[in-house]
């Protein structure tokens, strides 16, 4: 007679899955004109409620490059309840898992002099083969000026990253992004695996996938010419 998995454990099994994904941290593709960066891959926050709450901190960057960021910050805030059983760090606290329920984050630094152009990327994973998609708000900083967006692909994730002009000169930095709530919102359907911040005191070079689009497309224009 064979064994058979009881239908609760084969349960866990799938909810553990959807929650953690694939492990590892993600892979940056950092910017070569950066001045600094700070980045997040593991979570330490949970609502183990699921219940709406304010911004609950998952701690200062766990790694971070340059020598102008004084302090860090990654936060989130639940603004649509989720189920527990299912979202939020599960077994896998390299992950953020929301099913049901949404959330925005927000990422803070503190710096020693000012900046004025932003990178805010952030790292999402895919489930059932199918790449994810983006969230519906942001990245965005008041004030700031939206200059370039796009993605490109890890192992076993999708990053989106935004590039931002400040309205001025600043030492401190608050980037936002996350669900945006409508009637009948299904849940975010998203696993967060990682956020990143670059600095810069120049425009961001662009992500390899963007130059290569932006050479595609001046190609095409000159053959068009011919």
């Amino acid at each position: 007679m064979k064994n058979k998995t009881p239908k609760s454990s084969l349960t866990i099994a799938l909810l553990t899955l959807c929650a953690s994904g694939a492990e590892g941290a993600t892979v940056w593709k950092d910017a070569s004109n950066a001045l600094a960066s700070a980045s997040w891959d593991t979570f330490t926050a949970v609502n183990a409620t699921g219940e709406i709450a304010p911004t609950s901190s998952h701690g200062v960057a766990q790694a971070s490059s340059g020598l102008l960021i004084t302090s860090s910050d990654l936060g989130t805030a639940i603004i649509d309840s989720y189920n527990p059983s299912i979202g939020g760090l599960g077994s896998n606290p390299s992950t953020y898992y929301l099913h049901d329920g949404g959330a925005t984050w927000s990422a803070d630094l503190t710096l020693s002099s000012t900046v004025t152009f932003v990178r805010v990327s952030y790292s999402l994973l895919g489930f059932g083969g199918d790449g994810p998609s983006a969230f519906a708000a942001g990245p965005e900083i008041t004030g700031a000026t939206e200059l370039n967006s796009g993605s490109y692909s890890g192992e076993s994730n999708t990053v989106f990253f935004t590039d931002l002009q400040l309205a001025a000169g600043s030492s401190s930095i608050n980037a936002d992004f996350g669900d945006v709530l409508f009637p009948g919102f299904p849940g975010s359907f998203r696993s967060v695996d990682g956020v990143q911040v670059e600095v810069f005191n120049a425009a961001p070079v662009p992500e390899p996938s963007v130059a290569l689009l932006g050479l595609i497309g001046a190609l095409n224009l000159l053959r068009r010419k011919r």
